[in-house]
């Protein structure tokens, strides 16, 4: 299994070269090509990526609009996300489940909801094949069940808006926003995860430059028992055992 790094992009006006793009991870094993979020960024150049099936994890427009035209593939979502981008003329539309697993192209996907937003509730997944697990979750401001969404795991991919400043606040009886990179270091630690990567960076991250907030990200994780670094727009990644 190949994981490309399409964008690492987060809502940011922001760009740079390395974080150029809206945060979307395509997963290429045989003949699968399965792109997870499709943003804004992607409207006009899905016909370049090619993908097989397309998966959302929820519906914010750097996540999901770059259906607005629809898509040549089967695209998987939950069904409050499906309600929220109802309006998009996707002709194959597949459900995600909330309770168990789904096999898409020969990858196992499973859902585990998260806290970000209140109008557009998310999800990350739990992706694997043979005995290959990964964790994608690039918008999260907390996330529940932490051994079990996290549990055995080769590899965390999460969310890069803020390095040490939580961006999470509360509403009603909710957590909305962005957990920092140092919060999400400690679920990875708590989980005996020792790989994690972030996407979806942020005006921080994008500003600065990759190196030095890449040395930043590496010595965080080093504190927290974690090897740890940030994704760049192209970047490839093949995961062993598959």
């Amino acid at each position: 299994m190949e994981l490309i790094f399409l964008g690492t992009r987060g809502e940011t006006n922001v760009r740079s070269r390395r974080h150029y793009r809206h945060s979307a991870l395509l997963i290429r094993h045989r003949r699968a090509r399965i792109m997870i979020d499709c943003g804004a960024d992607w409207l006009h150049h899905l016909r370049l990526i090619k993908p097989t099936a397309i998966v959302l994890t929820h519906a914010h427009p750097d996540h999901a609009f770059g259906l607005k035209r629809g898509a040549s593939c089967p695209v998987y979502a939950t069904n409050v996300t499906w309600d929220s981008v109802d309006r998009f003329p996707v002709v194959d539309r597949r459900e995600i489940p909330l309770a168990g697993p789904v096999i898409i192209d020969g990858v196992r996907f499973e859902a585990f909801p998260v806290e970000h937003s209140v109008r557009a509730p998310a999800v990350g997944y739990r992706v694997s094949m043979k005995s290959t697990r990964f964790f994608y979750v690039p918008d999260v401001a907390q996330l529940s069940n932490i051994s079990n969404a996290l549990g055995e795991i080769n590899l965390y991919i999460g969310d890069g808006a803020s390095i040490k400043r939580s961006m999470v606040r509360r509403k009603n009886r909710s957590m909305i926003g962005h957990a920092s990179i140092v919060a999400q270091l400690d679920w990875c630690a708590r989980a005996g995860v020792r790989r994690a990567l972030f996407t979806h960076c942020g005006s921080e991250i994008v500003r600065a430059g990759a190196s030095q907030m890449g040395d930043l990200v590496w010595v965080l994780g080093k504190e927290a028992g974690v090897e740890a670094s940030l994704a760049s727009d192209g970047d490839h990644l093949t995961l062993p055992g598959t």
